[in-house]
């Protein structure tokens, strides 16, 4: 499926002067012609009031402090139309963070959010927030994770594929994955690599005769392992050849995902990592799991997260 970018959304933070959300939305709306929406959703629990006792002044003071906080944005704004940008603003009030975000998604349907995630001074890891990991989970647009720093002007884009699904309807997402990565390696400049971690723990638990796994029956575990590895290295390269993308391009590696994906990242000195959310629908929510947020915890490059196309149904009602 043909991607576009034709509708931004960048989340701004109001108590920030940093912004590098701002900065790679701006980098993507520019390169791409895409309309650009400057968004800020805030709130102020001293103006909130209570059921009982809300008043009109408290009503005119939250109106004032959103038009504050309308007008910062429009200053921004207007610097941005400067350079040609189609730019567009809008506030929120609401609480938790996220909701207000989801809810203007929702209004506005972009086709990509991006949003600043910060390092740990202390640790130089990404310190995602509440905010980050609810948006994850439930942010119906592609989100861009924004870490401080500026793209390379050849920008390296990762794809992280998992292509060991047999007929399973998450094996869609890998062609989502590619897809995304393909649109913002073209309105980059970039270049696009795909890879995946292949660590058979499942097939060497299965040939020990781990209770509660199956057991296979005379076949030595390096031979069911090269087996599943040459099951997987086909699907990863019909997925990336449907994609047109060279082999020289696509990696597969034996390893726990959590330790080798932030390093491949690092080796190829990648911008921007781009992977998937994966629905548990008996969980009733969508969730990325321990091991991606280990993943992401670890990343020094920016992450856009893709999600199934009916992750929704898994989501609370």
């Amino acid at each position: 499926m043909t991607r576009r970018l034709d509708r931004i959304l960048a989340v701004l933070d109001p108590t920030s002067d940093a912004q590098p959300a701002l900065l790679k939305a701006a980098f993507l709306a520019e390169r791409s012609g895409a309309t650009l929406e400057l968004f800020a959703c805030d709130f102020d629990p001293s103006l909130s009031g209570q059921p009982f006792f809300d008043t009109e002044k408290l009503g005119e003071m939250r109106k004032e402090f959103i038009a504050e906080r309308l007008e910062w944005l429009e200053d921004t704004a207007d610097q941005l139309r400067d350079r040609g940008l189609a730019i567009e603003t809008h506030v929120h009030w609401d609480n938790p963070l996220y909701r207000g975000i989801v809810s203007r998604v929702e209004e506005s349907s972009p086709d990509m959010v991006v949003k600043d995630t910060h390092y740990h001074s202390a640790l130089r890891r990404a310190l995602f927030t509440n905010t980050d990991w609810n948006l994850i989970r439930s942010c119906p647009a592609p989100l861009l994770l924004a870490k401080p720093g500026s793209w390379k002007k050849d920008p390296c884009i990762v794809a992280a594929l998992d292509p060991g699904h047999r007929g399973d309807k998450p094996a869609a997402l890998d062609h989502d994955i590619l897809d995304y990565a393909q649109l913002v390696a073209g309105v980059a400049g970039g270049e696009l690599h795909a890879v995946h971690a292949f660590f058979p723990a499942a097939l060497l638990a299965a040939t020990t005769g781990v209770p509660g796994l199956p057991i296979v029956p005379g076949a030595p575990g390096s031979e069911i392992i090269e087996t599943e590895r040459r099951r997987i290295t086909e699907s990863l390269a019909e997925i990336c050849r449907s994609h047109g993308l060279e082999p020289d391009r696509v990696r597969l590696e034996q390893g726990f995902a959590v330790e080798l994906l932030p390093r491949l990242a690092e080796t190829l000195a990648a911008d921007l990592l781009v992977m998937g959310a994966i629905s548990r629908s008996r969980l009733r929510e969508l969730f990325i799991g321990s091991t991606a947020e280990r993943i992401l915890d670890r990343l020094h490059c920016d992450v856009l997260i893709v999600k199934p196309g009916d992750f929704a149904e898994g989501l609370p009602s």
